[in-house]
């Protein structure tokens, strides 16, 4: 398992932790609403940063799901079954896009023991599924506050 250090947590858990939230208040129509937005964030990348290195992979993730799904389920009044469907979806995202990133540093024959053993290089190649999250992130963010905006109408086919 990975030894992780601190500034991980302020280079790329935080961050991560913002455009994981982002995403998943857009997809759960979550109005955000700053302090809220701020606090679920930084908690969501300091109890990944607290539990990860104590629990099996993935497990973290599941405990991470059901705060997520508290969180959606009191502050954003949506149904519990919607939330964890939002929540697999962000998660399904997420993970795609670190799968991508492997996928591309496996082609680019790049030596995967740095990852184990420099954490330097591991944060910056942790910038690019970052990104890839939070562009798509934006992407729902906008494109619900678009249609929000424009007063489409969802049932119109």
């Amino acid at each position: 398992m990975w030894d992780q250090k601190l500034f991980e947590l302020f280079a790329t858990g935080i961050p991560q932790g913002f455009a994981f939230v982002l995403l998943f208040f857009s997809l759960a129509n979550i109005k955000i609403e700053k302090k809220l937005y701020i606090l679920t964030s930084i908690a969501y990348a300091v109890l990944a940063f607290l539990i990860r290195p104590y629990v099996n992979f993935g497990v973290h993730s599941v405990i991470l799901l059901i705060v997520m799904v508290v969180i959606a389920v009191k502050w954003g009044k949506i149904s519990i079954v919607s939330s964890v469907l939002y929540g697999v979806i962000c998660y399904f995202i997420a993970y795609a896009c670190e799968w991508l990133t492997f996928v591309f540093l496996e082609m680019s024959k790049f030596n995967m023991e740095l990852l184990d053993t420099n954490a330097q290089i591991r944060t910056m190649i942790g910038f690019i599924p970052l990104f890839a999250l939070l562009a798509v992130g934006l992407a729902v963010y906008y494109t619900k506050k678009g249609i929000k905006e424009k007063g489409i109408n969802k049932n119109v086919v």
